[in-house]
């Protein structure tokens, strides 16, 4: 059976921002989502305040309007919900272990499960074996189990997301029951499944360091149980508020311009013809999403795809259709605008 080697252009645009920043004081009375929308218009974002460096940046903003009160940052509680990784799902079925989910509110928390069919809530960042899941129906064939892995709940969705179809998703008892019998019958007693809880994020998406923030003493204390937006004194320590609250805030300025990137890659692919443009696409963007997800630049690129001069996407390459392709993919010099 003869090979078709394929060739395909895609681009990948993404932005770039200059390290060093600085922040202002805005001084009209706003709740956290108009505030958001101001800076968002105006300037870049609501202040990440996160590390002494930053810190800094927000005293200087506060001394130089001698403001001496609280105002809004971009820190908020994005996701108040379990979710299970495919798809972003919202969590039905449970099946918690006794005092359970017992996570503090600030900070990430990703789910495991054991033997006994219990579900308990730990740090993202411990070392555990995987539940994978695909496409497949039966549960038998659905749930993979993968002990010779072991990694952090973000390795372990991406080992997954990578290799299958994502972490484990368990919708019912029955398939609750058929893992804990196959983690039982293998002799491992804990491995991650789908489910997580993002608590605080950041309005510009950086991710939080937790060790970096810190807290107004007492905080957060979520009174009355809806204060999930963050504001910072003029040293830079956080309190909770309800989101509704107005107040002045800080935006943060770049010191240089934000810069758009496009990076052109060429593509080939060997194939007997027999797969369809549209399927090869999907697999494609799926890979090069998987490879920005671990350059952390997935939240602010996207793919484009380059039409031919036929106004087609895929273009046969007659040079070489038997022989192996040195390089699945050809990175061509980025251009800025």
């Amino acid at each position: 059976m003869s090979l078709i080697q394929l060739v395909l252009l895609l681009g990948i645009i993404w932005r770039t921002w200059s390290e060093s920043h600085r922040f202002i004081l805005i001084e009209q009375s706003k709740n956290w989502d108009e505030s958001q929308k101001y800076c968002r218009k105006a300037y870049e974002d609501l202040a990440t305040v996160q590390g002494p460096e930053d810190r800094v940046k927000l005293q200087q903003a506060a001394d130089a309007a001698g403001f001496t009160s609280f105002a809004w940052i971009g820190f908020y509680n994005g996701v108040l919900k379990w979710r299970w990784s495919f798809h972003n799902e919202d969590m039905g079925f449970s099946s918690w272990a006794s005092w359970e989910p017992n996570m503090p509110r600030t900070q990430e928390a990703c789910v495991f499960m054991n033997e006994r069919q219990e579900w308990s809530d730990t740090s993202c960042f411990e070392q555990k074996q995987v539940l994978c899941q695909t496409d497949k129906g039966p549960v038998a064939d659905k749930i993979v189990l993968v002990s010779s892995v072991v990694g952090t709940w973000r390795e372990a969705q991406l080992y997954c997301r990578t290799n299958y179809q994502d972490l484990a998703t368990i919708k019912d008892n029955n398939t609750n029951v058929y893992i804990a019998n196959l983690l039982y019958t293998n002799n491992i007693w804990e491995a991650w499944i789908g489910l997580s809880k993002n608590l605080w994020l950041w309005s510009d998406q950086t991710n939080v360091s937790w060790p970096l923030v810190t807290w107004q003493s007492g905080q957060p204390d979520n009174i009355d149980g809806n204060e999930e937006c963050g504001c910072a004194g003029t040293q830079g320590q956080i309190a909770d508020d309800k989101c509704a609250t107005k107040r002045f805030f800080y935006c943060e300025i770049p010191d240089k311009p934000t810069v758009r990137r496009m990076q052109l890659v060429r593509v080939a692919v060997k194939t007997d013809g027999s797969l369809q443009e549209s399927a090869m696409m999907e697999v494609i963007e799926k890979q090069m999403n998987l490879m920005l997800s671990e350059q952390k630049m997935n939240t602010d690129s996207n793919i484009t795809w380059r039409i031919q001069s036929d106004g087609k996407i895929l273009r046969q390459d007659t040079n070489d259709t038997h022989g192996t392709t040195a390089a699945v993919c050809e990175h061509i010099n980025p251009v800025e605008s």
